[in-house]
Parts: structure tokens; C-alpha cells; sequence
């Protein structure tokens, strides 16, 4: 018969995990971290419990104590996709784009499918102003996760801002060398007037010459 770990109250850890997923959907983080923490004290090393508690954590912002915990998951399990991604949230959360994209990187060697992974590295290039390589990281995560409503926004954004930018381009270009030429006209034209007038006076005076009044 396998034996589970328990807890004071005879709760298993699988039962303690469902309770914080409970806890944690409601948003009472602080809560669903009390009864991880408990479960911790009997499955100390139970990288399940682990990733649950860096994610509370770092959804109260508390970035460094999920950091610590995600990494010690990571210690116990190097290629464990999910410590990967969540540590890689982490590290968004906290603008170290570097260290975020390692993470997502090696996620998605190990699974490249992992729900987000190619979003929020899209995300992290977009950022960058590398917007054709966050392109290519969208277009992956929709292929691979058609129902991502948030990639398809940041996609069909970042698609018509790029085709503006294509087609405001040539415009801005062209203006120029029209204006430039109209007013090259323009001064030619006024040029002409100024010396058929200059002329017109000159012969004024010598048909007037032989005049007599």
C-alpha cells in the first residue's frame, strides 16, 4: 500500500494541494501559501508543492522568496518544464528579460509547445524593439495554442502597426521631392515675371525716344 505524506490535521499532501488550488483560484494567496508551507514541512523536496508556492508567491509580488523556491525546485528537477516557464514569469515579473529568456528557451527545447512560453517570448522582444522576432514567437503560439486570445491581440496589433509603418514610408519619402519641385516651379515662374518685367521697362524708355511732344 503507498503511503502519502500527512499533515497534522490526516490531510494528504495531494489533498493539501487541492485546497490551495482552491484557495488560489480565489485569489486568497496568503492562504493557499499557509497550507503549502505546511505541506513543505512533510514533503520538503515535492516539486509539485514547490511550484504551486513560487507561484503564489510571486502573484503577491514577492519576487524574491518565489525566485528562492521555483530555483530549489529547479535543483531537484533541472529539466522540469513547468519550474522552467514559472521561473521565467518570475524573472519577467521583474524586468530581467536575460534571465527570462534562458528560461522560456530551454521550456520550449524541452516542450516546444508549452502553453505561452512563445508569447511571453515574443512578449520580451517586442519589448526589445525586435518586433519581426516577436512576430515569429506569435505566430508560434498561436499555431500551437490557437485559443490564446491575448497572442492573437498582441499579433494582429503588432501586424497592422508594422503595415503602417511599411506604407507610411514610401509617403513620407515622396512628399518631399513634390514639394521640393513645385517650389522649384515656382521660383522659375516668378523668375520669368521679374525679367520679362525688368525688359518691358528697359524698352520703355527707348521707344519714347524719337517722340516728339
Amino acid at each position: 500500500m503507498l503511503l502519502t505524506p500527512q499533515n497534522v490535521n490526516g490531510e494528504s499532501t495531494k489533498e493539501m494541494n487541492l485546497k490551495g488550488d482552491r484557495l488560489l483560484q480565489n485569489r486568497r494567496y496568503q492562504e493557499a501559501i499557509s497550507i503549502w508551507q505546511q505541506a513543505l514541512q512533510k514533503s520538503p523536496d515535492d516539486v509539485s508543492i514547490l511550484v504551486r508556492l513560487g507561484v503564489a508567491l510571486s502573484l503577491l509580488e514577492r519576487y524574491p522568496q518565489a525566485e528562492a523556491v521555483l530555483n530549489r525546485a529547479l535543483e531537484a528537477e533541472p529539466d522540469n518544464p513547468k519550474v522552467l516557464y514559472n521561473l521565467g514569469l518570475v524573472y519577467l515579473r521583474q524586468n530581467q528579460d536575460e534571465k527570462a529568456l534562458r528560461c522560456f528557451s530551454k521550456t520550449l527545447e524541452l516542450v516546444n509547445w508549452y502553453p505561452e512560453a512563445n508569447y511571453h517570448m515574443g512578449l520580451i522582444y517586442e519589448r526589445e524593439g525586435l518586433e519581426g522576432k516577436a512576430m515569429e514567437f506569435y505566430v508560434k503560439e498561436v499555431n500551437n495554442n490557437p485559443a490564446s486570445a491575448k497572442t492573437w491581440q498582441r499579433l494582429l496589433t503588432l501586424k497592422e502597426k508594422l503595415k503602417l509603418e511599411a506604407t507610411a514610408t514610401p509617403q513620407s519619402t515622396g512628399v518631399l521631392p513634390q514639394t521640393v519641385a513645385l517650389g522649384l516651379i515656382c521660383l522659375l515662374l516668378l523668375v520669368v515675371v521679374l525679367y520679362l518685367r525688368k525688359r518691358e521697362n528697359q524698352e520703355k524708355p527707348r521707344a519714347s525716344e524719337g517722340h516728339v511732344t
